[in-house]
Parts: structure tokens; C-alpha cells; sequence
């Protein structure tokens, strides 16, 4: 995945860097790294969004209305 492919992700899933920094639970300078090309977008990153690419447009977004509330980084409850 490169920082264009991520790009189109924040398009098409009509989000902005810091609501997908938060959804994938990654700090936002982080992201901004992985916006700008200048670090690597590992792994882990790539197969949360292949695995959210999976679920419907509704799955998806309830998902994120569910994250968006959360405090940054606050892991949820087992």
C-alpha cells in the first residue's frame, strides 16, 4: 500500500486523516508520516483497512461511529 492508496482510502471512506488516525487507533503525526511518503505503512495498518474493506458501507460505518467516540487511543474493553 502506498500514501496515494491511502489517500484514496480517506476519499472513499469520507473520512479526514485524524478520524482515520483514530478508527485505526494510530496517533495522527503517525499517519501524517504514512500520508507523506515518509515512512513505511506497515502490515498491521494495511490489514485493519483490508479488513474494514470487507465489511458492508453499513458494517463499516457504524464501526467508525463506534471508534469516533472513543477516547484517542483508548483500547476497548474486553
Amino acid at each position: 500500500m502506498t500514501a496515494d492508496d491511502l489517500k484514496q482510502i480517506l476519499s472513499d471512506w469520507e473520512l479526514n486523516a485524524a478520524q482515520l488516525a483514530k478508527v485505526l487507533c494510530l496517533h495522527s503525526t503517525k499517519l501524517s508520516e504514512y500520508l507523506g511518503d515518509v515512512e513505511r505503512i506497515p502490515c498491521s495498518v494495511i490489514y485493519s483497512i483490508e479488513s474494514l474493506q470487507m465489511l458492508t458501507t453499513e458494517q463499516r460505518n457504524a464501526l467508525f461511529e463506534q471508534r469516533m467516540q472513543r477516547a484517542p487511543h483508548q483500547h476497548p474493553k474486553s
